[in-house]
């Protein structure tokens, strides 16, 4: 592997810390969406550079954003459960709660008009008629898990 595929991994680290600093901060703006949204794009974006390295180490260059993708590309080349990356942006196990019954409905209808396709949009920019729809907040222990995953991983 060259060096240029080594940088999609320290990038996406870079990003986990990032993250995890700005999900410690004590501003007062901690507690906005859009905050809160800024800090869950930096997860997003690692997790993004990780696949991208993780397929460049088998030789697949992939050019896209949309981790859907990315995740599925990544899972052909490493299927098996120890190489599950387990994160907040895949709807791909959501069940709805039986308590609701339009739930179904309600769910698709959401994903149509902010499709988690294009969730690095969501993230990135202010909720408004063709951004948002998301809301997170993620702490430091998930950026720790998942950089703890990322290097195991890099490492099997």
């Amino acid at each position: 592997m060259n060096d240029s595929n080594q940088k999609y991994l320290t990038m996406a680290l870079a990003y986990i810390e990032i993250g995890r600093v700005a999900s410690l901060s004590d501003s007062e703006q901690i507690k906005t969406t859009d905050f809160q949204n800024a800090i869950a794009y930096q997860l997003f974006h690692a997790i993004e550079l990780f696949y991208k390295y993780m397929l460049a180490k088998k030789g697949v260059k992939r050019k896209t954003h949309i981790l859907n993708e990315l995740d599925a590309e990544y899972k052909r080349l490493y299927p098996g459960d120890k190489f599950i990356l387990d994160h907040p942006f895949d709807f791909s196990d959501y069940e709805c709660i039986a308590l609701n019954e339009n739930e179904p409905e309600l769910v698709n209808n959401h994903l149509k008009e902010f499709s988690p396709d294009f969730m690095d949009q969501h993230l990135r920019y202010p909720t408004g008629q063709k951004t948002g729809g998301y809301i997170y907040s993620i702490d430091a222990s998930t950026f720790d898990r998942i950089k703890s995953k990322m290097l195991y991983l890099v490492n099997c």
